[in-house]
């Protein structure tokens, strides 16, 4: 079993262009070897971790 610990992962902010929404995420999946690009479902996982964070002020 893989292991990985959150603090390692990088967040990725994200933010429409209007500024309204916004959104902070942790791809999990992908930090435990999913490969993103790939359609081969012998290479993905059955379903997806995400950690998200909706900055305060912000809509998601």
């Amino acid at each position: 079993m893989k292991k990985v610990n959150l603090t390692q992962i990088k967040e990725e902010p994200w933010q429409s262009p209007g500024g309204k929404y916004a959104i902070s995420f942790k791809g999990i999946s992908e930090a435990l070897g999913r490969e993103p690009a790939s359609l081969d479902l012998s290479k993905r996982h059955p379903f997806d971790l995400e950690w998200n964070r909706v900055p305060a002020g912000k809509c998601n």
